[in-house]
């Protein structure tokens, strides 16, 4: 690996390191009066980027367990939920619970101190790099990105694994991703070194790359055939659109697959703050976890099985968030390089 390649943490598998519980600022949600205590709220505001269908799977099971809980949802996603949030404070209306989206609207709202310090009881069988440190968010899920093809197009062994092989002139026009999610890039020039990293993209934008806004409508363009290549689409899309019948695979690629995650925390004034403990231990628990793998997505808890093939010997590179606070000059300089407009 190269040296100026920043990444802290590359593991193996998930099924490493274990984190301590720590002091908790909020009591312990197995306490029976915090039970009580959310009864009594009798209500969850959750704001949130998941796919509708599979939070509605997430909260009919939250309410199996605690029927008690009447949970509403906002969905937005990256900026537009931030700013939703940034103007509510700004407003002094402190209006969600939860915080279910990126890591990088973690990252902000922590720094912003919107977000409350909890840690769940569950958080001793997550890996420690899905865990915040200081205790104010965990990871639900993982997020591989990895390079996705229509199997009908190319076979999967004529699939570019590696940077050098993206710029095979026989790729030129048929490679698309999603610019409004460029964490990737970033990642490409942090262990490349920003010198390096920026002549190699020049090099990829040479190839004339196809953008999309969303990481689904990549997939589903994918495998309608529009394209044969989906760069650092999301594992997990590709994984439910074949599911359908699709005919979309993926390859991870050979200089590790960079992953982001989902973590779910609490508000700094969360109206419902005992309740919102509740969905944070059981996003977390055994029974949650199970039902993140049962969607195709990938668990963060150590021990879930889940069915998608290959998936414990894949190189995870575990996005960090070193590049976050050089976001808008990283950004701008992806779209100087690929000639896209802002998103």
């Amino acid at each position: 690996m190269r040296a100026e390649f920043r990444m802290k943490f590359i593991i193996r598998s998930f099924l490493i390191l274990f984190v301590l519980a720590a002091t908790v600022d909020l009591a312990d949600a197995n306490d029976p009066a915090t039970v009580e205590a959310a009864r009594k709220e009798g209500s969850l505001m959750i704001y949130n980027s998941m796919t509708p269908s599979q939070m509605q799977l997430i909260i009919n099971a939250f309410n199996a367990r605690y029927p008690f809980i009447e949970v509403k949802v906002y969905r937005a996603v990256g900026e537009r939920l931030l700013t939703k949030i940034f103007t509510e404070a700004q407003a002094g209306r402190h209006d969600f619970d939860i915080l279910q989206s990126g890591d990088t609207q973690a990252y902000f709202l922590k720094k912003k101190n919107l977000l409350a310090r909890y840690v769940s009881p569950e958080v001793k069988y997550l890996p420690k790099i899905f865990v915040d440190a200081e205790g104010y968010w965990a990871a639900m899920y993982s997020m591989p990105k990895i390079i996705g093809y229509n199997a009908r197009m190319i076979k999967k062994s004529e699939v570019p694994r590696t940077d050098e092989e993206l710029l095979n002139p026989k790729w030129k026009g048929k490679i698309a991703t999603d610019h409004t999610k460029p964490e990737p890039f970033f990642w490409i020039m942090q262990r490349m070194g920003r010198e390096r990293g920026t002549a190699y993209l020049k090099k990829l934008a040479a190839q004339e790359m196809r953008f999309y806004a969303g990481l689904s409508l990549l997939t589903n363009l994918l495998a309608a055939g529009e394209f044969p290549l989906g760069l650092y689409t999301n594992l997990h899309s590709v994984e439910e659109t074949k599911s359908k019948g699709a005919p979309v695979e993926w390859v991870p690629q050979d200089q590790g697959v960079f992953t982001k995650f989902q973590p779910v925390s609490i508000a700094a004034r969360a109206p419902h703050p005992n309740a919102a403990k509740l969905y944070v231990d059981f996003g977390l628990s055994l029974e949650g976890q199970k039902l993140i793998a049962s969607m195709g997505r990938v668990p963060v808890r150590t021990g879930v099985q889940n069915n998608i093939a290959g998936l414990d010997k894949l190189n995870f590179v575990i996005d960090d968030l070193s590049w976050v606070e050089d976001y808008n000059k990283n950004y701008e300089l992806f779209r100087s390089i690929f000639g896209v407009e802002a998103k």
